[in-house]
Parts: C-alpha cells; sequence; structure tokens
C-alpha cells in the first residue's frame, strides 16, 4: 500500500483571481487516504456515481478511464485550460447546457460560476453535459460564435455571466428555441429582455428601500466612484426623497477628517456606505474618531462577509445594518461548493448562478427533480427574500 497525502488545491487555473494577493498563504485542501486497498477504474467511477467527491480525490492514483480524468480533473480546475470543455464525457447524457464565460469581462466572478455549477451536477447527480465556453471578452462575434457552437450540439439552455454589454446584445440574438440563465444582472440592467431570458442579479434597489426602514429620515451615503456606488447613491437619493449629504471617496483615500469632522450634515444621520469593505471599515472607524454622532450605518449585499468582523471593532458595527439575499442553502450542496473553495452562504453570484441553474434543471430538464432552492421566478427575475441583518459582537442577526 502507498501511504500517501494527496493535496490538492481547488481553483481554477485560468480563471485566477483578480484581487490582490494577500501575505497569508492560501489554504489548500489535504486529502488523506485511509483506504488499504486500490482503487480500480469500477471502484473510481462508483465514487464519481455516487458524489463523494473527497474520496474520488483522495483515492485517485492514475487512469485512462476519460470519465474520470473528466471528473478529476473538473474539481481540480484543469477543464478551464481549453477554450471548450465539457464536465462530463458521457455523450448520451439525458440533458445539456452551455455556460458561456467572459472571463476578460467578469474576472473571479468566472471560476465562481463556474465551480457552482460543478458542484450543482454533482450535489444533483444529474446526468448533465456541461459544455464551458470560454470566449475571453463580450464582443458580439465572441458571442455569436459561441450560441453558434451551442446550436450545433443542441444545447438550448444556456448559463451566461455576463456584463450589461453582453447581456444587452444577448437580449438582441438570442433564438426563441433556447433559453438563458444571466447569474450577475438584475432584469433592471436589460431594457425590454426577451422573455426567454432570465436574470439572478441582486435588486440593489430593493435592498435600499429595504434598509431605509432603519432610516430617521436624514440621509446621507457614502460611493467609491464605481458605477454601482453611484446607482445605490441613486437609490437612496429617490427613495428617502433626498440625500442631506453624499460625497465619493476616492481610490487611495484613507484620511476621512476632511469629511467627516465637523460636518453637521452627518450629526444624527441615517449613512448609507456604498462602499467597499475596506472602504466601509475605514468610514465606520473614522465616524467613531471624529466624534460623528449618526443614527445608523446601513449597507447593501456588497458588505454581507464575515471578514466585516476582522475589519472592523464592535463598537463600529454597533448601529450597522446590512440587507442580504442569500437564504439558507443545502447542506451537501455547501459541502461541494468548500470543496470547490467557495462559500455559497456569503457568495451571491455563486448563489444566484446555483439558484437559476436549479430552476432551469428542475422547471425544464427533469422535471421530476427536487429543488434545493425556494426561490421562484416572476417575469424574469429570481424572486430573493431579502432579510435586514445587525452585523453585531460575533456574528449577523435578523432583525
Amino acid at each position: 500500500m502507498r501511504k500517501i497525502l494527496t493535496a490538492l488545491l481547488i481553483c481554477s487555473a485560468l480563471f485566477a483571481r483578480s484581487e490582490k494577493a494577500s501575505d497569508i498563504p492560501p489554504a489548500n485542501e489535504v486529502y488523506i487516504n485511509l483506504e488499504p486497498a486500490k482503487c480500480d477504474d469500477a471502484c473510481l467511477l462508483d465514487l464519481v456515481k455516487e458524489g463523494l467527491l473527497h474520496s474520488l480525490l483522495a483515492r485517485y492514483e492514475n487512469s485512462s478511464n476519460q470519465e474520470i480524468l473528466q471528473a478529476v480533473n473538473a474539481l481540480s480546475g484543469s477543464y478551464a485550460n481549453a477554450s471548450t470543455e465539457s464536465l462530463t464525457s458521457n455523450s448520451n447524457a439525458e440533458f445539456k447546457i452551455a455556460v458561456i464565460i467572459p472571463q476578460d469581462s467578469i474576472k473571479s466572478y468566472a471560476g465562481v460560476v463556474s465551480n457552482a455549477v460543478i458542484a450543482y451536477v454533482v450535489r444533483q447527480n444529474a446526468t448533465i453535459d456541461v459544455k464551458f465556453y470560454n470566449i475571453g471578452n463580450e464582443a458580439p462575434s465572441a458571442i455569436d460564435g459561441a450560441l453558434a457552437r451551442a446550436r450545433g450540439e443542441n444545447i438550448a439552455y444556456i448559463i451566461a455571466p455576463f456584463t450589461p454589454v453582453g447581456a444587452k446584445y444577448l437580449n438582441e440574438v438570442l433564438d426563441p428555441s433556447m433559453t438563458a440563465f444571466v447569474p450577475t444582472l438584475h432584469i433592471s440592467s436589460v431594457d425590454s429582455p426577451q422573455d426567454n431570458l432570465i436574470f439572478g442579479g441582486i435588486d440593489y434597489k430593493g435592498q435600499v428601500e429595504k434598509l431605509l426602514n432603519f432610516s430617521n429620515g436624514q440621509v446621507a451615503a457614502f460611493s467609491d466612484g464605481s458605477a454601482l456606488g453611484a446607482a445605490l447613491n441613486r437609490y437612496a437619493d429617490e427613495l428617502s426623497g433626498g440625500l442631506a449629504y453624499e460625497n465619493e471617496i476616492a481610490s487611495g483615500t484613507t484620511d476621512l477628517k476632511p469629511m467627516l469632522s465637523g460636518n453637521s450634515r452627518l450629526s444624527g444621520a441615517t449613512v448609507f456606505l456604498n462602499v467597499p469593505l475596506v472602504k466601509a471599515s475605514m468610514v465606520s472607524s473614522q465616524m467613531r474618531l471624529y466624534d460623528v454622532k449618526f443614527n445608523a450605518l446601513l449597507s447593501t449585499q456588497i458588505n454581507y462577509a464575515p471578514s466585516i468582523f476582522k475589519l472592523t471593532q464592535p463598537q463600529d458595527r454597533e448601529k450597522l445594518y446590512i440587507a442580504n439575499s442569500i437564504s439558507k442553502t443545502d447542506g451537501a450542496l455547501d459541502s461541494n461548493n468548500e470543496i470547490l473553495g467557495q462559500n455559497l452562504n456569503f457568495n451571491w453570484v455563486g448563489y444566484s448562478a446555483s439558484a437559476g441553474l436549479d430552476y432551469i434543471y428542475a422547471t425544464y430538464l427533469n422535471r421530476g427533480a427536487q429543488r434545493l432552492f425556494n426561490e421562484s421566478v416572476e417575469d424574469s427575475q429570481i424572486i430573493y427574500d431579502t432579510k435586514v441583518l445587525k452585523a453585531g459582537e460575533y456574528g449577523f442577526y435578523e432583525q
């Protein structure tokens, strides 16, 4: 018996993350093989079919079987090294889905969506042939080519994590015989969408509206100059009846004294933190530093992350409320995603991709399948149960 520790870093090599690297070494998943007997091809195939991913990765040593190799390569991210690869090698798969990945446009979300699809298919033990089309960018020719390839392979259902640019073009050219799901955008991002184009993005305007229940009527907002930050400020302005104060925190700004110190328009205000987490933590800490007596701090999904408890002090979170549209997920699906290096409970794009695939699978492909998500689709948009949470001393608590 060979005594081995099979250490696999589960990642998508081509879909590398774009965030700044941490000084802390990345975590590795270590799978320890405690089985004395060698696992031959028949044994490994049983592990694939039963969805026993940990055992498959631990006991795999070598094989020429294409189905086994496809499964191992998919889990280790190797499928991403080609422009088009299939999650399974089963040409007789009962169902087919195409995933069109414009990595240059969506950056690290490419890996998030791909991993979410893999985790869902394995969890459902579904006989789905999933084709990944890595098109690079959202140029019309790239999208046309992927759609033509899908049609040529008789694929009618597509997952397309696009930006507004790609989604607008997809809406213009999508064949009526196809159904496409866009997990990255809310339906409001595209004018006059086709009925066969479904969206899974967060309803940020709805989140702002819910958060305003914790407002005292005097509303201020900070943004970061991004399109999303500007949109969130606009929603806060429209829904509150007008902002008492707003400002943009430019990239590289660390001292907020000119904005905060002695600012009477912030005194007693309800403040929207329409900025990423690092800047949100900076605002909350410096408001305390410069003795700004605010009513409450409000944030949408953009700051719903466990790292908020590392980046902020408990006293800075005493009046912090965050909107969240992610509901409790299936335990086995959670485990599969954890193996692939992501947490659906705090990753709204991964959650959206999973919920959308769940809807397509159980509604169109396999109507006898049990759904793993409770979200419904109304007028081509996934409807989420948005909750407002208090960021307490040790965790998030629903209000």
